[in-house]
């Protein structure tokens, strides 16, 4: 049954209802909604007033029932962006209907705090290097924005801005390791005052908080593990004073300072910990993951630490009431009150928005208090819960959710006017300005990854009557208010299918292939299938250079309407392993100071309910990993020695494959793969590099095939699980040594042909799928969507020679092969995708795959400068090979509008602009570019 069988009637209803606040816009409604009578509307707001009194799980389920009943059907093809309901759906899968007023804004807002004189809200923007909107200010009188203000070249912070206790200065956080002082003029513009360099570059400065003075500023210094004491007068910082690890947010009460430690306390002999930033954290023994939360109080006059408050995992916001701090453990879904008379947490909350019998990961992350009403922000469930808060000796009840914008990361409390201001990180998605440009004289536009647009939600304080509705509007957002049946237990009685019904039920398939490749779109691979939905024009890699890719969307499904749930490779490879991007991660992208995860290494990045591989394994299934998620691909002896160059690995490559004779300029295992997750590195085949455009994808083709090989006849030499990353085709831009981008392309084209060649022509072939996915589509512009990427399902029960044309998402794929292992989800994230069930069929057509040749040479490499060289074409050559000048062993970590500019030019020409350019442009004209314009 689709996701999308459900009923918003009542739900349009109650909105109609529901937002009578003043000074609320009431969201667009349905043409079935508008058909419902007058009298069925008063009905129903009574039933509503008169559930205000009742328990919210009571609630829920009257609402659900009535909600999952009203019939309105969206269609199974429906797109990622504005619905006609006024909704927006995004690309996890959830719809975002925000309640109150909506304020949307270029970037990505990660924290938010009002003028002292109540008449604006400043928000952090946390990608303000790239999109110049360093800082946002709103006027919340007029609810307009009132200035986009970019103060330095650096990046915002994930956390860390305030105003002066007389409202005339502002106080933010650069990511760069710098504090912006900004002057506030009367009308609440600002103007840069200063920009101080904190010690040592290293610091990473997060949350901020004044002393009651006024005088001196105290700066979590999260690279440092230290609180910095800045002093206002003589704008120096004058002391740090250790705390635990990784200090995200700082609040003040009286004469003592309290500091949320995101990696919890300090290690001590006989822990097991694992690096972050260079920062030994105490950590799970399995996933590698943080296993404490700390709060650190300091004392202000002697300028010393003198407790840490154990607290649940990762704790981030902070909030003052009474006398006691509260406390959002982001990891543990749960808030800590303690007592800041005694230092002791006297109370836990537990956060579970949807039930005890829905997994973690509801990320709460901020707080405020209105009245007795605890309002606490859940990033991944798009909602603010409500709680009635009576004191630590009653019981604190869930009133409600109240539906946000996408991602709320932060609150503040607008007294003045009774509502709450929500920073909502990413807003309604990828629905910036559009990258257009004329090709042909026709006009043609695109979207990309980075065409972020945030957004606040002003949001009066909700009435009781209001919760009911709200808090199912929040369970339709999430897909939760339909019993669904793919969530129930199986039997193994019952009958066998490709995708079980339920999770347990028997599966026709034994054997997943899990192939995570890199950073392309729909349209730049696949827009050349005229049976889907595609535009040539943004169109780079087509069939000639795809032959494999082409061949088997023409066997097996074609999926045109398929999304990344991520941005880049930081969170991308998250949401592939893990099904969930961590607070972490998505506050970090004003500059991703303390790492890039793409591949593991950073403790704070792992959420507590672990990655794919580890819910296979409690449920006894087999696992094998093939270059995903490793850290680390290094001598024996842990050191990296010399890689060689691609040509290197390339002659390699043929002499495995039989090709060429001779020796390999390494021997096969001479480098190692590892991990810092330890059970990944437990599963890993050492001698299957991980990233590295330095490698050739069908070298890496050849070390799975060597193996699979050697598996006995007539028996399957698969895994019952099996992950796989290849990469190159990222490709390495114009860089010299390296092959031109559709070169990578192709290699990577050919090495999936190879593998999956091989396994169709093997005894595993009857009882095996494959699924293929980008981590991310950053690297490209797509007509669609930005996120709208290549994917595919190979299987003897994958419909075959037909486009699916199904929304599909990341988590969606994950969940399908948890469904045909026997996995319950781990997550909120992989509780509300649903399998892929309209890709697949019960009958199965055995017909192997047959791999094409490429039709591009794979050794053809960018060319060296030479005086017979555009000026144009030698500038891109000597700035790609400056970008990777790292052996490319990072992902990303070029400049994506240089790189994807470098690889347009490569493929379409140094005489084609790229798309939303009015001519070709030189790198150091597109340092200029703003993404998005």
């Amino acid at each position: 049954m689709s996701k999308y069988k459900w009923g918003r009637k009542l739900l349009n209803i109650l909105c109609t209802v529901g937002n009578h606040f003043e000074g609320t816009k009431k969201p667009k409604q349905s043409a079935l909604a508008n058909r419902v009578s007058r009298i069925e509307l008063i009905k129903i707001k009574k039933k509503a007033r008169a559930w205000a009194n009742l328990p919210l799980a009571l609630v829920v389920v009257i609402a659900g029932s009535i909600v999952s009943t009203a019939g309105a059907i969206f269609p199974e093809n429906i797109k990622v962006g504005r619905q006609p309901d006024g909704s927006v759906l995004v690309n996890t899968g959830q719809f975002i209907t925000p309640a109150g007023k909506q304020i949307e804004f270029n970037g990505r807002p990660v924290a938010v705090t009002l003028s002292p004189d109540g008449k604006t809200a400043a928000f952090l923007n946390g990608v303000g290097s790239s999109e110049g909107k360093f800082i946002v200010v709103v006027d919340l009188s007029t609810t307009k924005l009132k200035q986009e203000f970019n103060p330095t070249n650096g990046g915002a912070s994930f956390n860390g801005i305030t105003y002066s206790k007389d409202g005339r200065k502002l106080f933010a956080s650069d990511a760069s390791g710098k504090l912006v002082i900004a002057n506030v003029a009367a009308d609440g513009t600002l103007s840069l005052d200063t920009s101080v360099s904190l010690p040592d570059n290293k610091s990473y400065p997060g949350g901020l908080a004044l002393s009651e003075d006024g005088q001196t500023l105290y700066i979590a210094l999260n690279g440092k593990n230290s609180l910095g004491v800045f002093s206002l007068a003589s704008r120096q910082l004058v002391n740090e004073i250790p705390v635990g690890n990784a200090p995200h947010a700082v609040l003040v009460a009286g004469r003592k300072a309290y500091v949320s430690n995101q990696g919890g306390r300090k290690a001590v002999s006989g822990d097991f910990t694992n690096d972050s930033y260079g920062t030994p954290i105490v950590a799970d023994r399995d996933t590698g993951g943080s296993i404490t939360g700390t709060v650190s109080v300091v004392d202000l006059d002697t300028q010393t630490k003198v407790q840490d408050i154990t607290v649940g995992l990762q704790p981030t916001g902070l909030m003052r009431y009474d006398k006691y701090l509260f406390v959002a453990n982001t990891h543990s879904d749960s808030v800590s009150v303690i007592d800041t008379k005694t230092n002791q947490v006297v109370q836990t909350i537990e956060v579970k928005p949807f039930g005890g019998d829905v997994p973690a990961g509801s990320m709460p992350n901020s707080l405020a208090m209105l009245g007795n009403r605890l309002f606490v922000s859940l990033g991944t469930a798009n909602a603010i819960a409500v709680f009635n808060w009576k004191g630590v000796n009653q019981s604190t009840l869930l009133r409600g959710l109240v539906p946000t914008g996408w991602y709320p990361g932060a609150l503040a409390v607008d007294r003045d006017r009774k509502q709450l201001v929500v920073a909502n990180v990413k807003g309604v998605g990828s629905l910036g300005p559009d990258i257009t440009t004329t090709i042909a004289g026709v006009s043609k536009t695109g979207r990309s990854t980075y065409a972020y647009l945030g957004s606040t939600s002003l949001i009066p304080d909700p009435n009781p009557q209001d919760l009911p509705y709200y808090s199912a509007q929040v369970r339709q957002n999430n897909s939760l208010l339909k019993d669904r049946i793919s969530n129930k237990p199986g039997s193994p009685d019952a009958p066998p299918r490709a995708i079980p019904r339920r999770i347990g039920d028997p599966s026709l398939i034994k054997h997943v292939v899990y192939i995570i490749k890199e950073n392309r779109t729909y349209d730049q691979v696949f827009a050349d299938d005229t049976r889907g939905n595609g535009d040539t024009n943004l169109l780079l890699f087509g069939e000639t250079v795809t032959p494999n890719l082409h061949a088997l969307v023409k066997q097996f499904p074609l999926l045109d309407n398929f999304y990344d749930s991520g941005v880049l490779s930081a969170d991308g490879h998250q949401w592939s392993v893990q099904g969930i991007a961590p607070d972490y991660i998505e506050k970090a992208f004003g500059n991703f100071f303390r790492s890039y995860p793409f591949n593991g290494g950073d403790s704070l990045a792992y959420v507590p309910t672990g990655f794919l591989w580890d819910n296979a394994l409690k449920y006894k299934k087999s696992v094998r990993v093939y270059g995903e998620y490793a850290n680390q691909f290094t001598l024996a002896d842990g050191t990296t020695g010399q890689l060689g160059n691609w040509i290197d690995w390339y002659k390699d490559a043929l002499i495995l494959e039989g090709k060429q004779t001779g020796n390999l300029h390494l021997p096969i295992g001479t480098y190692q793969t590892k991990s810092d997750v330890p059970s990944l590195d437990r599963l890993l085949v050492r001698n299957f590099p991980n990233y590295t455009n330095q490698i050739p994808d069908i070298y890496r083709a050849q070390i799975f095939l060597k193996e699979f090989a050697q598996a006995p006849k007539d028996s399957c030499g698969l895994a019952d699980l099996t992950i796989m990353a290849l990469n190159t085709d990222h490709t390495s831009g114009t860089s010299v040594n390296y092959p031109t981008p559709r070169a990578q392309v192709a290699d990577n084209d050919l090495a999936v042909g190879r593998i999956v060649d091989a396994i169709s022509h093997s005894p595993c072939w009857k009882e095996s799928a494959i699924f293929i996915v980008e981590d991310d589509s950053q690297n490209g512009v797509d007509h669609v969507d930005g996120h709208r990427t290549e994917a595919l399902v190979i299987s003897p029960y994958a419909k075959h020679s037909v486009v699916d044309s199904t929304y599909y998402t990341q988590v969606d794929m994950r969940r399908t092969i948890e469904q045909i292992l026997g996995l319950p989800p781990t997550n909120q994230m992989t509780l509300i995708a649903t399998p892929m069930y309209n890709a697949f069929t019960d009958t199965p057509d055995f017909t192997p795959f047959n791999a094409v040749p490429n039709q591009i040479a794979l050794d053809e490499l960018n060319p060296g400068s030479t005086t017979a060289m555009s000026k144009v074409q030698r500038a891109w050559l000597e700035a790609s090979t400056k970008m990777f000048n790292k052996q490319g062993l990072v992902p990303d970590e070029q400049d994506e509008n240089l790189l994807n500019r470098a690889i347009w030019y490569s493929t379409r020409g140094f005489n084609k602009p790229y798309p939303g350019d009015k001519k070709v442009l030189l790198p150091e004209e597109v340092a200029q570019i703003k993404p998005g314009k």
